[in-house]
């Protein structure tokens, strides 16, 4: 099959191609980033740039249209937010085309964080309150801040999450209903994450791993796999009530009283750099084929080593540091993205960055992500 990949920025998206290309797919990657992390992978045919869909949905969909009948694409694999993009441009693009996600309203129930709560309450993985901000006065009537956390309903990264804020700095957020805000009970426990990927509300592959690093509050940098049957059985649950295809993560505490499930990316997430260990159920998987409850052969960690080290330069001085940098491999090393390669793409993103007087974290999604707003004719 002609397998197109987007979101070529993305770390995981050389992985991807790498899993596609070892189970004998040809595989492109595209992004709006010219000098995309994954864009000159060793696993790829070829780099198909487009516009950026959240500037110029129109171009984006006409483009990757054209696309698709230039190189008869077989099947598309998003990787980050551009799936909201694709989801809403998938009826103009050819018919033969495999398009391996869920509909917008699928995903936009998953994607907004009061909306999901929601549905965690549900399906009895809720936290015990879950309550919608879209005024000042209604953050004010929580009283006790520091019982909560609070995090916009968009949001990616933990970029703006406020843990357990005491009343001054609750008084940072403005929630409006345009732009509103959600307070969760904060949950103490141990976190996990999982990586899924489903078809039609079967799930294909499961993959579970404890975020031991993190850059700041919010991704992580280092992935130790674990075995977690519960978190397992939660994503199936999750994946059934939505009747969900693509790739789909959570995030979860481990509690004294069960699973609870704090977010959900509706999108792939670092748990692929576990995944493509097995790159046969992983391709398998992707492309909607495979079995339900496929075991994984046993896992090896893996680390964003760049970013760790920059974050974490004391790990190399402690024993235990060392151990855990020794126990893992660099998933950028693994899928074939040189130091060339990073460099470009660190450069780009720094210019973006500079450009738009923002964040690095912010300018990685700025074109690409989607808050609710209506897709343009």
């Amino acid at each position: 099959m002609n397998v197109l990949v987007l979101g070529a920025r993305a770390p995981i998206a050389a992985d991807l191609a790498r899993a596609l290309a070892l189970a004998g797919h040809a595989v492109w990657l595209a992004d709006s980033f010219r000098c995309a992390l994954a864009a000159r992978s060793p696993s790829a045919r070829g780099f198909v740039r487009l516009p950026a869909p959240r500037r110029d949905f129109p171009g984006f969909r006409a483009a990757l249209a054209a696309a698709c009948r230039r190189w008869s694409f077989d099947a598309i694999v998003p990787v980050s937010e551009e799936v909201f993009w694709l989801a809403a441009a998938a009826p103009a693009l050819p018919p033969r085309v495999d398009v391996r996600t869920s509909p917008v309203a699928v995903l936009a129930g998953l994607h907004h964080k009061a909306c999901f709560a929601r549905l965690a309450a549900g399906l009895g993985y809720g936290a015990p309150e879950n309550i919608l901000l879209e005024s000042s006065a209604a953050l004010a009537s929580l009283g006790d801040t520091t019982r909560y956390v609070l995090k916009p309903v968009y949001s990616r990264f933990a970029s703006r999450t406020l843990i357990r804020p005491t009343a001054r700095t609750a008084l940072r957020v403005r929630p409006t209903a345009a732009q509103p805000w959600l307070a969760q009970t904060y949950v103490a426990g141990r976190e996990l994450c999982a990586y899924n990927v489903a078809a039609n509300g079967r799930l294909l592959l499961h993959v579970a791993y404890e975020p031991v690093f993190r850059h700041g509050v919010g991704a992580s940098v280092y992935f130790a796999p674990v075995t977690s049957e519960p978190l397992r059985a939660m994503s199936a649950r999750f994946v059934a009530a939505t009747g969900f295809t693509g790739q789909i993560s959570f995030d979860a505490m481990v509690t004294d009283r069960g699973l609870v499930a704090l977010e959900c990316n509706p999108r792939g997430t670092s748990g692929v750099h576990l995944a493509v260990q097995d790159p046969s159920s992983l391709a398998s998987a992707l492309l909607g084929h495979g079995d339900e409850g496929v075991s994984l052969p046993p896992l090896e960690p893996r680390m964003l080593v760049l970013p760790l080290l920059l974050n974490r330069p004391g790990l190399v001085l402690t024993r235990a540091g060392r151990a855990a940098l020794a126990a893992s491999r660099d998933a950028l090393r693994c899928a074939g993205v040189g130091p060339l390669a990073k460099l470009c793409a660190f450069s780009e993103l720094a210019w973006h960055a500079a450009r738009r007087r923002t964040s690095l974290a912010v300018a990685a999604t700025a074109d690409i992500e989607w808050n609710g707003e209506p897709f343009d004719a």
